[in-house]
């Protein structure tokens, strides 16, 4: 059976008189639904994107990336996917940038041999990054550390009921989730399926929660895959099972003392177990982001300090950044 590998890692030691180094994992998300508006006089279809690009504020932004990159930018179909690749590919550069101290001109996002973006530098006493990058809806983000001795997954999810609920109306839940039974071990099949809202709620917020419950254990798990830089359709994903999966509550649902603005609840009890035993060798994290979006964070040590998630000002923090050289 083939299974995923991830190095041992072990965190850095001082001398017995010196503080412990804990690995930091900086977290970041930005919102692409105010950026870089399409005119209405632009119609969908294949020409959409390169028609977008030169309106002023896209081809500003397109301007910050190799000719390569610009070019995937503008293959996509949709307006809405080029904006969520453009923003993606900034902030890969812009975390180059402020992890490894290089101009952004020296910023080359290079595959690594599973295909996961990572920056090789010219030299191998250079300043090192580990990253990883996803998008949904209108958000991405980007998970990110200066040690590059363990591995990170990142995963952002948009649950949209106006979407998803009318096609579980006419399949049925069960039915509904067996859909994605490939991603899933029986038992986490068993208990999307089973699980129900601790409060009685009527059927369409009872089918919202139980969407916010699959999505929940979706996020977790694509993660971890993205962690281990494979796919979801690697051969082992059903012998892998997460327990104990919890659903962050959104911002909304929180009072003013436990909110933090756009952030909601973050949830770090789920359990990894495999062939009947627990793996305990990495950490997980999901959060709320305001009322629909869930984000899930895995790394592949213990050690590592998940730092707080920062929403960027894209030209604050980024063009600033890209515009320094």
């Amino acid at each position: 059976m083939q299974t995923s590998s991830l190095p041992a890692y072990s965190s850095k030691r001082m001398s017995s008189n010196d503080k412990i180094e804990v690995p930091e994992v900086f977290r970041w998300a930005l919102d692409v639904q105010p950026e870089w508006p399409c005119p209405d006089t632009i119609n969908p279809g294949r020409d959409a994107a390169p028609q977008w690009a030169t309106e002023h504020e896209a081809n500003h932004a397109l301007g910050f990336l190799p000719l390569e990159e610009r070019e995937r930018v503008l293959r996509f179909y949709h307006i809405r996917d080029a904006k969520l690749s453009l923003a993606s590919q900034l902030l890969k550069h812009y975390a180059i940038v402020q992890t490894c101290s290089v101009p952004w001109p020296e910023t080359t996002v290079s595959r690594d041999e599973r295909h996961k973006p990572c920056y090789v530098p010219k030299h191998e006493a250079d300043k090192q990054i580990e990253f990883n990058v996803s998008h949904h809806g209108t958000l991405v983000i980007l998970a990110g550390s200066a040690d590059n001795k363990f591995q990170i997954g990142v995963d952002v999810v948009q649950v949209d009921p106006c979407k998803d609920i009318p096609k579980v109306r006419r399949e049925g839940w069960q039915s509904w989730v067996n859909t994605y039974e490939a991603v899933f071990s029986n038992q986490e099949v068993q208990d999307i399926v089973t699980w129900e809202p601790s409060e009685a709620l009527d059927e369409d917020d009872m089918y919202k929660a139980k969407l916010r419950h699959f999505y929940a254990h979706w996020c977790l798990k694509e993660a971890y895959v993205k962690m281990t830089g494979e796919a979801l359709m690697a051969p082992w994903l059903q012998d892998m099972e997460f327990r104990n999966v919890q659903v962050p509550r959104a911002n909304s649902e929180l009072s003013t003392m436990e909110t933090n603005n756009d952030w909601g609840e973050i949830c770090s009890d789920v359990e990894i177990w495999r062939d009947g035993k627990r793996l305990k060798h990495v950490k997980l994290e999901l959060q709320a982001f305001r009322d629909d979006y869930m984000i899930g964070t895995a790394v592949s040590t213990l050690d590592a300090s998940f730092l707080p998630y920062k929403l960027l000002d894209l030209r604050r923090d980024v063009y600033l950044a890209a515009e320094a050289g």
